[in-house]
This record gives structure tokens, sequence and C-alpha cells, in this order.
């Protein structure tokens, strides 16, 4: 529930408290005590972006921070204890909405950021000392470093590229894909095993819930060993390779309908292919993106039975349009064609969902006569559909903790890639303080406390998203997260993830240039500029093979307009 507060006037809380009190106000500029705050602790108010990872893990963190400190005496001199003021919204706190005003809170979390514009601003503090400075070291929470031994590379230079501090953290991971159906591919048939031959696992209502488990790891070890090449993963099973993952969609499309998603938000389709090429070219392949510093292996020529010539190339900021003959490039907008090109795989025809409709049908279709097996979505799509399980919970008496989804690994183009995943997280979101924060001490030591394995375990478990920054989430913490939280931290912990920034002043000065749409999505194929590779395919106005050829011929074409 959000708090609700209403603010008083300064001269009545000076009448009331008695002068001292000018000195305790809480919140930030120096505005007035709000009504709820807590006159006698340290009182601080940090708002979140309640999208897809809601509010409730940040609730109850504030509860554990204020009890780990509820006889501290040191963050405000007379008063023992911590106050934190939660509130959530999706209008006031998006960080589009709030790079264009004032800042009247202390810490918020967000997403949508524009880094720079934030800090060029001088919105936000600078928390250099907790992250990697003279207040960096967490031993106090059993911890042997420091929050920037936890950042990714990419991270830490872009993050620290204007004047080596550091004055953001970066938020929840962005990871689009393909979220199935586990109970559906299980009653139905959709898993291989080691013979290459569908196998189905049905539950005996005869045995106890303990006993099936016991049959279904049972059955689990004779599955294939899935893209990753390993047996015992949280993969066996599922296509190790594109050709597999085809024929498995003409299996699913016997029997129900393949894919559900938005038509109204049709660019997850796109960011859901779009894991293919990070996945394609590995970590460091996919990374020239940001870096354009390296040798890439680009498309030469594509033969007419579809098989790729590819040469090696050098490359640099002079040339990094090249980078748009990626193979990866060209074997994610196949998939696309191929899947997303017609209504084949789609139930016939296309549709206008937007996400929350996508979301409820496919979670309410194990109930309805239209079964959908997949749903093209991002990572924190279990959040966002929570009125569709209370529906089902209410109608049908299972609740979401029941439920079995999970994130579908990208194949492999053929067998002798099976290997580590690469993922691609692309999402813009941060924590930061508010620089004219009045407790900047307590602001920052929550901030350390949230950035502790122990929280961001606890966050992963609860909003069935992981953190973007390098940790373990606990055994513990395992247990109670839902069955796609457990299979989106096994994905993670067996995967690399690469992030969309660069440290470049090159690239930081063409910003717009280099979004994710931008740069992976901008196509002149056939006498005309595109956008959106699934209205594309869907308009028959390109094909793969035009699409990924017009990526070429517009970055090249607007590379000599960077400056």
């Amino acid at each position: 529930m959000k708090m609700k507060t209403k603010k008083v006037l300064a001269l009545a809380v000076t009448l009331l408290m008695g002068a001292s009190s000018i000195s305790a106000f809480g919140a930030c500029g120096g505005k007035p005590i709000e009504t709820g705050e807590d006159a006698t602790k340290a009182n601080l108010s940090v708002r979140t972006y309640e999208g897809g990872v809601g509010r409730e893990w940040l609730d109850e963190a504030a509860a554990r921070f204020e009890k780990m400190h509820e006889n501290s005496t040191h963050f405000q001199e007379g008063r023992t204890g911590v106050k934190i003021h939660v509130d959530g919204d999706k209008t006031n706190y998006g960080g589009t909405v709030l790079a264009e005003k004032s800042l009247k809170e202390d810490v918020y979390f967000t997403e949508s950021v524009d880094y720079y514009k934030f800090v060029n601003r001088d919105k936000v503090a600078n928390i250099t000392d907790i992250v990697s400075g003279e207040n960096s070291s967490l031993a106090e929470y059993g911890e042997s470093g420091t929050i920037e031994d936890k950042l990714d590379s990419s991270f830490k230079s872009f993050l620290t590229s204007k004047d080596g501090n550091y004055y953001m953290l970066p938020f929840y991971d962005g990871f689009y894909g393909f979220i199935y159906d586990v109970d559906l591919f299980e009653e139905e048939g959709f898993y291989k095993d080691a013979q290459g031959d569908y196998t189905r696992f049905i539950e005996d209502e005869a045995l106890s819930v303990a006993e099936n488990e016991t049959k279904r790891t049972e059955w689990r070890a004779t599955l294939s060993k899935g893209p990753d090449g390993e047996k015992g993963t949280y993969d066996d099973g599922l296509p190790a390779t594109y050709a597999e993952f085809l024929e498995l969609v003409d299996a699913i499309n016997a029997k129900c309908v393949p894919f559900v998603y938005s038509g109204k938000f049709n660019d997850y389709v796109s960011k859901a292919c779009r894991g293919f090429i990070a996945d394609y070219e590995g970590y460091d392949g996919f990374k020239l993106n940001y870096t354009f510093d390296g040798t890439a292996e680009l498309v030469k020529n594509i033969n007419a039975d579809g098989t790729l010539e590819t040469e090696e190339v050098q490359i640099t900021t002079e040339n990094g349009y090249e980078l748009q003959r990626q193979a990866g490039k060209y074997y994610a907008l196949k998939m696309q064609e191929d899947l997303f090109g017609s209504t084949k795989y789609l139930g016939g025809s296309w549709n206008q969902f937007d996400y929350t409709e996508a979301q409820e049908n496919f979670v309410k279709s194990k109930y309805t006569s239209t079964r959908y097996a997949i749903l093209l979505e991002g990572a924190w799509w279990e959040n966002e559909a929570a009125g569709a399980f209370k529906l089902t919970e209410t109608n049908f008496g299972e609740k979401k903790e029941d439920r079995r989804f999970a994130f579908l690994p990208m194949p492999k183009v053929n067998a002798e890639a099976a290997g580590e995943q690469t993922l691609f997280s692309a999402n813009s979101s941060f924590g930061f303080i508010n620089k004219e924060c009045p407790n900047m001490e307590l602001a920052k030591e929550f901030m350390k406390f949230l950035h502790t394995d122990a929280e961001m375990s606890k966050f992963s478990a609860k909003t069935s998203i992981s953190r973007s920054l390098n940790y373990e989430v606990s055994a513990e913490d395992k247990l109670t997260a839902t069955y796609f939280g457990k299979s989106l931290i096994e994905m993670r912990e067996n995967s690399k993830v690469v992030y969309p920034y660069s440290s470049l002043e090159f690239v930081i000065n063409n910003a717009d240039a280099f979004t994710e749409s931008a740069w992976f999505m901008n196509s002149m194929a056939n006498g005309s500029t595109h956008n959106n590779p699934f209205l594309a395919f869907k308009n028959g106005t390109a094909t793969a093979e035009d699409y990924f050829n017009g990526l070429y011929t517009y970055q090249k074409t607007m590379w000599r307009k960077l400056n």
C-alpha cells in the first residue's frame, strides 16, 4: 500500500516540537517534516519506479535496515534509530520525468535514465566514497570487498568516464526473451531425450508431491544436454540448435499456439530475438558494439543456401558501421522472419494486445481453449502480470507460486557452438542519491546496505529479476523464489552478461545514434528507412537479408554525420 503524506507548515512544526526540530527535517531541500515521519528518528525518503520490480522488495529491505539501526544515534543528533519512508509510482518516478524536474526526495531507484543528463545537470550526489573510496568497505556486513568489486567492467568505465567519480549504481537487468510454460512442455512432450526423441512427463495423481518430484528428477536425467552442452543444468531437453528450435515450434504448432506477444508494443518481438545476436557473437564479439576496438568476424556474402561467407575486419571508431555485418545480426533477423514473418505460429492472425493483455492471455491460457506455449517478454513480466495471476487464483484456485514458467535459452546455430550463454541487458535503470539530500550519511549507508550480497540476493528471490551486479543468490533465498525466478537465477549464473554502455567520448557525444533501437533496428532497405523488423516482415516490405544489408547501408550513411 502506498503511504499517503501531507505536508505541514514549518511554523506549526516549530510550535509543536520546539525550535530544535528545524535541524531534524528528514527530507531533501530543507522541506518540513511530513505527516508520518518520526520526530524521534533520523528520516530518509526513498522513491522507486513501481514498474516491473514493484516496491515490495524496497519495503522489506527498509524494514531490515531499520531493525539493524534501531539503536543507532550517529545519523542525526538527538535521535535514535532510523525511519525509511518508501513510496512507489510509475507516473512521477520514471527517469525521463525526474531528469526534467527538481528532485524532492532523498534516494531514487528508477529506469529509462540518461546518466549524463542527470550528472551534467548536477542533480545527483557523488557516491565514490561508498563505491570504491574511503567508506567503501562492506566489512560491517560480513563482506571483504566493495561495491565496485561487484560491477561489470563496462559499468566501471562508463560510470566514471566523466571525472573518475561514481554518481549512480546500476539497478536491475533488462533481459528480453522467450518465456515458456514448463507445465505445458512436460505434459505435451516438448522436451527431447538424449536420443533426440520428444519425451513427456505426467504427474501421477496417486503419488505425493515429493514422490512426483523424485520421479520428475529421474525423468530429467534422461533429457538431452541443451544449448549449453552440459547435463544436469537448467536447459536440459531444450533445443540445442536453431534447426531444433524450428522443429520444436512446428511440434508445438500441431497442438497449440506457439507464441503470444504484444502487437501494440511489437518491438518486444525484436528485442526478444535480439538476444540471439549476443549469444551468437559471445561476450567479446558483442561488446565490440560499444568499444569499437578489436577484430570482428563479419559477413562477406550470404549464399543461396543460407550459409554465410565471413571475413575478419579490424574495428575502430573510424569504421564502426562495419559491425552491422556481424553474423549474429543476420541470424537474429532470420529467426524473427521465420517465426513472426507470417501468422503461421501466431494462431492465424496478428493481434493488437498491449503487453499486459499478452501476459494475461499467456497466464490464463491453461484454462482456455487457446493454449499459448511461449510469451515474448522481459524478465520483469511476472511482476507486471500480478493481476493475471490473481485472476487465475480467484477463478481456478492456482496461485502464482504454483505456476511454472522459465526462460528458453537461445539455441546455437550449430551443435559445435554449444557452451556458455551470453545475455544482453538493456534497461538504463539506476539508483542514486539527490545531491541536495540533507542526511547524506544515512542515504549513503542505506545505499551500501542495498548493495550487499545478502540484500541483492533477497531482491532476486522477491522480484524474480537479477540486479546488474555480480553476486550470488543464497540457497535459502532461492527456496522462496517462484519457479520463473529460480530459472532466471540459474540462467544468469551460467551466463555472461553484456551491458550496453561505453566510456568512449565518441559514443557519449553521439548517444542517440547508439541507443538500443537506433543501433540494432534502423535499416535502409528497398528504398525505404525501417525502424522495426517486425513491421517490415509483417508488411512484406523487406526480407531478413534485405533488412540485414540495410543495417549496413543506413549506418554507413549516418557515420559521417557523427561527431
